[in-house]
């Protein structure tokens, strides 16, 4: 009897990682006829659903197997390593969402692509770190391989968000124990921290999924 309740209590805390009313679970490998197969092929296996208190998910999101790293150290980044412009998996909302700045973002599946906020009187105070991820519909970005310029991701992010401004999505740093998980930080900002798997090792993150910056 004893055997068996620990069995399924390791099971449980695999399976759910929860923080409130959130929580985050596996979900298999991402078949969508509208992302283009060579995504697919790039994608691991598995991914991650958060889901709210109501059961209904908040997005998927499927990470690249690799992702190739470079030698890089920006100011004010966390994760420069990981090179502007390139493909770092997929994310899907199932009915909408809203990305950093507030604005929505329609129900759908999106490239996900590392970008840095550009240093400017226009963003000062928007985020503590210059790391997002710039989303891209995926019916336009069907090549993983590539690594766009920032003028080329910034263009393609606009169309995600229709808008004149790209759909941005905060990156903040991620602790490296009882990953994956779901965080709440103190300005309420639901965080999803996993680790990417990078040409130089496995790579703790936090992704901003629900809320967005005052500044």
């Amino acid at each position: 009897m004893l055997r068996h309740l620990m069995v399924v209590l390791l099971l449980g805390g695999l399976a759910t990682a929860r923080e409130g009313d959130y929580k985050v679970e596996p979900v298999a490998a991402l078949t969508a006829a509208g992302v283009s197969e060579a995504v697919r092929g790039a994608l691991e296996p598995k991914g991650l659903r958060v889901a709210g208190a109501d059961g209904k998910p908040v997005c998927e999101v499927w990470f690249r197997k690799e992702i190739p790293t470079t030698p890089a150290e920006v100011a004010g980044a966390n994760y420069a390593q990981l090179g502007e412009g390139a493909f770092v998996g997929m994310i899907h909302f199932p009915a909408g969402g809203g990305d950093f700045r507030g604005q929505p973002i329609k129900a759908g599946y999106y490239t996900l692509r590392y970008g840095l906020i550009l240093q400017d009187g226009n963003h000062l105070g928007v985020s503590p770190a210059r790391d997002f991820f710039l989303l891209g519909p995926a019916a336009e970005d069907k090549d993983p391989s590539a690594r766009l310029k920032p003028e080329e991701l910034i263009k393609l992010s606009r169309t995600a968000s229709g808008t004149s401004h790209p759909s941005v999505w905060s990156l903040v740093q991620a602790g490296g124990e009882g990953l994956p998980k779901v965080v709440k930080n103190e300005e309420g900002h639901i965080i999803l921290e996993t680790k990417l798997k990078t040409a130089g090792g496995e790579l703790p993150v936090g992704l901003v999924v629900v809320g967005k910056t005052e500044g």
